[in-house]
């Protein structure tokens, strides 16, 4: 019995901890890169060109020589899949720049594209326009094998953490750095995202955190970023990455988060690398989860080195439902060969993969837009369903913390479904039932006032 009181006492506590914390809210521009959801990441640079027995960065830049590059047959491709925005990496480890930066001759000015006149990132943010998708850059910023190694920087040192101890040697890179992203975020309009990659390594690949020269790093890089476009995301700072490459989300998936240090500037504590990156509901920040793949649509790695293996469609979808289904966002690799096109079979796989989700979500039996924590879908008559989609109003932050789905069966209401997270958006996946109802119960949340944005309830078709 008293086992049976302290518990209640725990919950009671519990509840109230929660109700009188203040959840973490999102930007405008948070919010709608969640809308966004799906997305398409084209890695192509001077290692699509590296042959065996060149070093990283050693690659030359007369090997960069793509013959029938067209920018827009990817974008159409990304626009085929149902992306939203797609990423460029403007400039990968190696270090080679795919437009003509005064920060390096390693760059497409010294290829033989266009006779060094190219600018590639140009040609993208163009296309991207043109076709109405929203645009992104990769940068590396931590890894720069050709500029490392002429500071004599050794290649099997590139990714160490302590690499830039030196005061001069780091004032350089940042430099260097700062150098490239202002090319980037003044001369090319407006971007949604930049993926600076390797953002909280430092905190990240270890059991304990690293921190040091590494973080301060990113930080200053990030802010002075943020000074240049202050709605572009930038990925550590606003968005966080999942913690893997393979198209898979933590569920329950909170989009706050506490970080390793307290800052804005560094990753989740929950953030280990192929760990589940759960966050936090009462986290002081929030943060969108991110979850890239090179492996859900085919194999072979995220830069061109050969013909790719065209993943299952069922594989595919198993990504979508893995991470949008769970409430993060999805960017997709898509790999232009040596002539600068994605190769037909990956442009046909990414449009079924478009047209698949199309077909599923396309058409809903019954669709709610109240806000209330206990709804009634009617159907009109018997209907046998086996999917429903959530979506939380998150402006007020992320609060459903359990819910339900109940669907009527012969005047009886029969439990389908036991839910924790909602946020951004939810995919629930069940046997088949027939019902003339579905009712959905908010039945624990972190905060009062949880509030739907979007109900719709689905027949997959055979």
């Amino acid at each position: 019995m008293k086992k049976v009181f302290l518990g209640f006492i725990i919950s009671i506590f519990a509840v109230s901890v929660w109700a009188q914390s203040p959840l973490a809210k999102p930007t405008p521009q948070q919010l709608s890169f969640q809308d966004f959801e799906l997305g398409v990441f084209v890695h192509f640079s001077i290692d699509t060109y590296a042959s065996q027995g060149f070093l990283p960065g050693e690659t030359p830049a007369s090997s960069f020589n793509p013959t029938e590059l067209n920018p827009e047959q990817w974008v159409l491709a990304a626009k085929a899949m149902g992306a939203t925005y797609i990423v460029l990496t403007a400039r990968h480890e190696q270090g080679f720049c795919l437009w003509p930066t005064k920060t390096t001759d390693y760059s497409i000015k010294s290829s033989p594209y266009k006779n060094g006149k190219g600018d590639i990132v140009r040609e993208f943010t163009d296309a991207c326009r043109k076709h109405g998708l929203k645009c992104g850059l990769y940068t590396a910023p931590w890894i720069d094998s050709n500029w490392e190694t002429q500071q004599g920087i050794k290649v099997a040192s590139s990714g160490r953490i302590e690499k830039l101890n030196d005061p001069v040697l780091y004032e350089k890179a940042l430099l260097k750095e700062k150098e490239q992203i202002r090319e980037l975020m003044t001369n090319y309009g407006s971007l949604v995202l930049v993926w600076d990659d390797h953002f909280g390594r430092s905190d990240a690949l270890d059991s304990i955190p690293q921190g040091g020269k590494f973080r301060e790093f990113y930080a200053a890089l990030t802010k002075y970023a943020h000074e240049l476009q202050p709605d572009c995301l930038l990925l550590g700072r606003d968005i966080e990455h999942v913690g893997t490459e393979k198209g898979r989300a933590c569920y329950p998936f909170w989009n706050a988060l506490n970080t390793i240090d307290g800052t804005n500037y560094t990753v989740s504590k929950t953030y280990r690398w192929n760990h589940c990156n759960s966050g936090n509901p009462l986290g002081k920040f929030y943060r969108p989860q991110l979850s890239c793949t090179t492996d859900a649509l085919s194999t072979g790695g995220w830069m061109w080195t050969g013909p790719r293996k065209i993943q299952p469609l069922e594989r595919r979808m198993k990504a979508y439902y893995e991470t949008i289904g769970r409430g993060a966002g999805l960017i997709v690799n898509l790999t232009p060969d040596r002539r600068g096109l994605i190769p037909e079979d990956l442009v046909n796989a990414a449009k079924k993969m478009g047209d698949e989700i199309s077909r599923q979500f396309g058409n809903p039996i019954a669709l709610s837009e109240l806000e209330d924590k206990v709804q009634v879908l009617k159907f009109g008559g018997m209907q046998t369903i086996d999917h429903v989609v959530l979506m939380e109003d998150l402006t007020q932050g992320q609060k459903i913390a359990e819910y339900s789905l109940e669907a009527k069966v012969n005047g009886s209401w029969i439990n389908i479904v036991t839910g924790q997270t909602v946020g951004h958006k939810r995919i629930d996946q069940f046997a088949p039932v027939t019902a003339t109802a579905l009712r959905f119960s908010v039945t624990k949340s972190v905060a009062e006032n949880a509030v739907m944005r979007k109900i719709e309830v689905f027949k997959k078709s055979l």
